[in-house]
Formats: structure tokens, C-alpha cells, sequence
């Protein structure tokens, strides 16, 4: 009875031992990457049940971030965001990974410092969650964030749309 049982469980510890996978198929995407890439501008953020609008610096560009992915800037992710009344502006450079529901984001060689759970992602709008202590309580707080396409300086390859279209001023000014 004693070697059955010792039989056993060496089976079982073989078997484990050969099922583990020491590289797991990739968790399949919930979204379409390629809608990623490009620039996008923060739009609208729920909050504890209310929905703020981003607060950008109305004499600068837009706060915005975007992503990559080519020669040169493989899975590349950059945040830029103006800091003051000169238009001042602070740049985060990161690399991004695509896996499941979510994106992750690493600072150097595999420290990751992000996720965003992307919830629903098109051409016009992306939407994705976040935990970050806002409030300043010691607890994360989930934010659901809204962003729509922008690239200010046509970094992404993708074209901006313009709040209105207006015609084009049939004169020039001269001092």
C-alpha cells in the first residue's frame, strides 16, 4: 500500500511537472491594438458616480498621450502634459504591453509602474479604468477615463479634428 501511494505521487509530480508550460499562450485581446495607436486627448473622468471634464491648461495645447508601435519606437508610449501658464510641458516615456482586457506599462527593462483596464476602445473613443489614490486617503480610488483621438503635432500619423471648421480669413494682416 505504502509504494502505491509513493507511486502515486510520484505520477502525479511527473505529471505536473509536465504539464506546466514554462511559456503560457498569451491571454488573447479583448480589443483591436491597431485602434491604439495614435494620440489621444483626455476627455472626461467618472469619479465616485460623477463625470468631471478633464482640466486642461486653456492656453496650451491639450494634456495628451498616445501610442506606438514601428521602427524605432516598438510598443513606444508617451505622455505629455503642460505644467503652467508658459505652456512648460513634462514628457513620460514608457513601453506598453497589450495582454486580455488590459494594457501594461514599464519603465526600463520590465519594471511595471501602470495598467489601464481597457473597456471599450473605436477609432473615436477610447474608454479605459485606472485605480489611483485621488483623494488622498490612503485607498485607491477607480476612475473610469474617456479619451478622444488628438495629435497636436501630427506625431501619430493621425489627423485631429477641429471643434468647428471655419473659412479662411480673406485678408493679411500687416503691420
Amino acid at each position: 500500500m505504502h509504494k502505491k501511494i509513493l507511486f502515486v505521487s510520484f505520477f502525479m509530480l511527473l505529471l505536473a511537472s509536465c504539464n506546466s508550460d514554462e511559456n503560457p499562450a498569451p491571454e488573447p485581446l479583448t480589443f483591436e491594438q491597431e485602434l491604439l495607436l495614435r494620440g489621444w486627448t483626455y476627455d472626461t473622468i467618472l469619479w465616485n458616480g460623477t463625470l468631471y471634464a478633464y482640466d486642461h491648461n486653456p492656453n496650451c495645447y491639450r494634456d495628451f498621450f498616445g501610442f506606438r508601435n514601428n521602427d524605432g519606437q516598438v510598443y513606444q508610449f508617451e505622455e505629455t502634459t503642460f505644467i503652467n501658464t508658459i505652456c512648460s510641458s513634462s514628457q513620460t516615456v514608457l513601453t506598453w504591453e497589450p495582454v486580455g482586457n488590459h494594457v501594461n506599462f514599464y519603465f526600463g527593462a520590465g519594471n511595471k509602474v501602470d495598467t489601464y483596464e481597457i473597456i471599450s476602445l473605436t477609432s473615436e473613443l477610447l474608454t479605459y479604468a485606472i485605480d489611483r489614490d485621488i483623494d488622498k486617503d490612503g485607498k485607491n480610488d477607480h476612475l473610469i477615463i474617456s479619451s478622444i483621438p488628438y495629435d497636436p503635432y501630427s506625431s501619430y500619423g493621425s489627423k485631429t479634428k477641429k471643434n468647428q471648421q471655419l473659412k479662411i480669413f480673406p485678408a493679411k494682416f500687416q503691420f
